[in-house]
């Protein structure tokens, strides 16, 4: 489990902390009987799904009919999707690593925002004003899908600004929380170390002599061209 890390504060000793880490992503429900409600707000983000003019009326109706079946497969796996107590384990000892690599801008402090289930956006940044980042606080929202796409790391950043605007105004009194973006990092020499480790670990599995012969199959999410070029 992630580690319980208390409130921090804007008195912080280091030059430029303390930082808020926000990890951004789709989320999932964590029991079947999220599964309603998330998919709700799915098929109603536009960026993600586009619908039209109909978005209102298909959305829903859409949601509802593939509720149960969505319902079974997650049943099938447990209950519900792990990806809330990863990503805050995640993110936590993100924040212990970077508190001793980075002293400048610790304390670090780990946050989780996902675009349809909880925490939502709108929840996570309470807790950042709650939390005293209001203040000229500084906040890396980091996205946590490799590649950038409008449907995915965009659709979470405009969710970021609309609840900016709503809880912050456009003109914060007080300056308001001060945002950077980590929006894309498929190149990353960490990711591709990540990748190539797990490929060695199941190449081992097989019989030298037949190694050479493995089939590697490479699989990807894609998307729509019209997506790609919006």
């Amino acid at each position: 489990m992630a580690t319980v890390v208390p409130p921090v504060t804007q008195s912080s000793t280091s030059r430029n902390g303390p930082t808020a880490m926000v990890f951004m992503n789709m989320g999932g429900p964590q029991t079947v009987n999220e599964v309603g409600p998330f998919l709700s707000r799915l098929f109603a983000d536009a960026d993600l799904i586009p619908l039209g003019r109909l978005q209102n009326y298909l959305g829903p109706l859409i949601s509802r009919r593939r509720t149960p079946k969505i319902q079974n497969q997650y049943a099938a796996i447990g209950g519900g999707s792990p990806i809330r107590k990863w990503s805050e384990y995640q993110s936590a000892e993100m924040c212990k690593i970077l508190d001793e690599r980075c002293p400048e801008s610790a304390p670090h402090k780990p946050y989780v925002a996902f675009r349809y289930a909880d925490p939502l956006t709108e929840e996570m940044y309470q807790q950042l004003l709650d939390d005293g980042f209001g203040e000229q606080g500084r906040a890396v929202a980091f996205t946590q899908y490799p590649q950038y796409s409008c449907s995915t790391t965009g659709s979470s950043l405009n969710e970021l600004w609309k609840w900016r605007i709503r809880l912050e105004g456009k003109e914060p009194e007080n300056g308001g929380v001060r945002w950077s973006v980590i929006d894309r990092w498929p190149v990353h020499p960490g990711l591709i170390e990540a990748f190539a480790q797990n490929i060695e670990a199941q190449l081992a599995t097989y019989p030298s002599e037949v190694r050479k012969d493995v089939v590697l199959l490479f699989s990807a999410h894609s998307l729509p061209m019209s997506v790609v070029n919006r």
